[in-house]
């Protein structure tokens, strides 16, 4: 065998014998065909033999009739002339042959005279009665017959064209005086075996065709049942607490059977599993291949990631990414144990801050079969530490700034009052363009000064019940009032149907008036700023500012809320630091998220109402 004609084989063995269905189809329409096959065969042999039985004996039958009915008809009118004895036989014995012919349709039949050598009647005559007078060719089987004095069926070619012939002699005075014959053609035999094939191979195959549709229904059924088993097994491993549906039959027994030994695990697990299961901490581990084995519901809870979605797979694919230091590949791949360490921690959304400690797991002969990671979330922990640093740096930089700005203040009221006296009667223009500079530069300071006081102060906070899409609106007014260049859009899409809040409008008003105008400044050429409000989950309302502006660098975005950092020629870095204390003070938050080119959107989070501020 060539390799391609192996290939072929291969082919189509994979092609009928892949699947249990296929398996069971091919071996029931097997066993189901091959006897119903060899039956009909057999019944058509038969059938055909039994067939040409009943043509034979109905032959006969025929025969013997007509010689009944002859009696001694052929000795009569001796002294005639052969012809006219001919004609005259004919006008007696016609009537005979025609009336036994009548009876079997299809049957032709006749008399023969050996004294005459001649056909003397030939039923139906009124197709056949040219024949009469005709002498019989010498190797017809008639003379066989007339000869030998004995009954032939004949099959082939004679004086009607192809015919089933049946003969006997006619036996008058110890001596053959002819013979008589039926025949029939055998075009008409063909087409009553066919007919007969017919009807059996219709009958065959209406009962293959019923007998392939249920071998194909009850094949699904079985095979519906195996897959069904088949997923509980591939979902045991993961979840000892899956049972297969129950089911009917040697099925039913063996779905019933797994699921006794899944209860009996599920009872006999070891009290570390369940400590392992209903721990607090994630516990991942994973063997020397680095694919995961433990998986617990909170690895689960911590991660995002399901068990389905981890186990058995490498540790590698899913956690080993950029700037991730993993103390469970450290210590599978060169031994390191880690107690309490604090790492970055890429989990499926986002990345998490954790506290860590991995070792290597030991079989009972001390051998290395993996490695094993404990480690709780710390990322709200240290969100709240970074907060509690804030403010406290916040603090400490809001009184130093008071402090200063008060020191600097009462100096630069003394220069500004020198300054006015300065200015009176002055008229040389070179030194009033330097009086107009220091004026403006003292404005300057002095912008400076009260953002400092504003962002180092609290402020007297007065709340009201408002709706922050009218504050957006007004706030919107007072930017357009003072002049909006034409390269900015605005599109407003505020949500409906939004409750009031509890806020200090001014405060708020001054939060997103900052905001809007930090968004048209980032635009350089033209662009939009989207304005968007919404409700969000936990009683909260949430409103959305984005710009198409220049966006900010990535490690500039940690830095935005930071007092005096901006990235503005003649900004004083204080805009966003004094918005998040205001928001922050109202127990809201502000985030923002960023793209180079791509725009700013700044996210804020007010509550509905603010429970926790001072009632008076």
């Amino acid at each position: 065998m060539y390799p391609q004609d192996f290939n072929v084989v291969k082919y189509i063995h994979n092609l009928f014998f892949d699947t249990l269905r296929n398996k069971l189809i091919f071996l029931a329409i097997f066993m189901v065909f091959l006897p119903t096959l060899l039956m009909a065969f057999f019944v058509e042999k038969q059938g055909r033999s039994g067939m040409l039985e009943e043509k034979t004996s109905k032959l006969y039958s025929v025969t013997y009739l007509l010689d009944q009915a002859l009696a001694d008809g052929l000795d009569r009118y001796s002294t005639l002339p052969r012809q006219e004895r001919i004609q005259a036989l004919n006008r007696d014995l016609a009537g005979i042959t025609e009336k036994i012919t009548a009876a079997f349709p299809n049957v032709a039949a006749g008399y023969y005279s050996k004294e005459l050598d001649a056909i003397i009647t030939y039923a139906p005559r009124k197709y056949y009665s040219n024949n009469v007078g005709i002498r019989i060719e010498e190797n017809h089987p008639g003379r066989i017959v007339m000869k030998t004095a004995k009954p032939l069926i004949k099959s082939g070619r004679q004086v009607r064209g192809d015919i089933m012939n049946a003969m006997i002699p006619i036996y008058r005075h110890q001596k053959v005086v002819g013979y008589i014959w039926a025949n029939e053609l055998i075009h008409h035999i063909d087409k009553q075996e066919l007919a007969m094939d017919l009807s059996i191979f219709g009958v065959i195959g209406i009962g293959l065709s019923l007998s392939v549709f249920l071998i194909i229904v009850l094949s699904r059924k079985i095979t519906q049942d195996v897959d069904t088993i088949k997923a509980g097994l591939y979902k045991l491993p993961i979840n000892l607490r899956t049972t297969i549906p129950p089911m009917h039959g040697e099925m039913g027994e063996i779905s019933d059977s797994i699921n006794a030994i899944s209860y009996a695990l599920l009872e006999a697990r070891t009290l570390n599993e369940l400590i392992i299961e209903s721990a607090a901490d994630a516990i991942v581990s994973v063997d020397n291949q680095c694919c995961i084995r433990i998986f617990n519901p909170a690895a689960q809870a911590i991660t995002g990631y399901s068990l389905e979605e981890v186990l058995g797979k490498p540790y590698r694919d899913i956690f080993n990414k950029a700037r991730f230091q993993s103390p469970i590949l450290d210590t599978l791949n060169y031994g390191v144990t880690h107690v309490g360490i604090e790492v970055e921690f890429p989990a499926k959304s986002k990345m998490l801050y954790i506290k860590a400690s991995s070792s290597q797991l030991h079989n009972s002969d001390g051998d290395i079969i993996g490695a094993l990671v404990i480690f709780t979330d710390l990322t709200a922990q240290k969100q709240m530490q970074d907060q509690i640093g804030r403010a406290e740096r916040l603090a400490a930089l809001g009184e130093l700034v008071a402090g200063i700005a008060h020191e600097v203040r009462n100096p630069l009221t003394a220069i500004s009052g020198f300054i006015q006296y300065l200015t009176e009667g002055e008229t040389e223009p070179q030194r009033m363009e330097y009086i107009k500079i220091i004026r403006k530069e003292i404005g300057s300071i002095n912008k400076l000064i009260q953002q400092l006081l504003e962002f180092s102060r609290p402020h007297p906070q007065h709340y009201q019940w408002v709706s922050i899409n009218a504050l957006i609106k007004e706030s919107l007014l007072l930017v357009k009032a003072h002049g909006v260049d034409k390269k900015v859009n605005f599109d407003l899409r505020l949500g409906e149907n939004l409750p009031q809040i509890e806020v200090d409008p001014p405060l708020v008003k001054q939060v997103i008036l900052n905001l809007i105008i930090n968004a048209m400044q980032s635009i350089i050429n033209a662009g939009k700023v989207v304005i968007s409000t919404a409700l969000c989950p936990g009683k909260c309302v949430q409103i959305n500012i984005h710009d198409t502006g220049i966006g900010i660098m990535p490690d500039d975005i940690e830095k935005v809320f930071t007092p005096f950092f901006t990235t503005k020629p003649t900004g004083t870095g204080l805009g966003l630091s004094i918005a998040q204390r205001i928001v922050t003070a109202h127990n809201g938050s502000i985030t923002l998220e960023s793209q180079p080119s791509q725009g700013t959107t700044l996210i804020i989070t007010l509550p509905i109402n603010n429970k926790d501020r001072d009632p008076s």
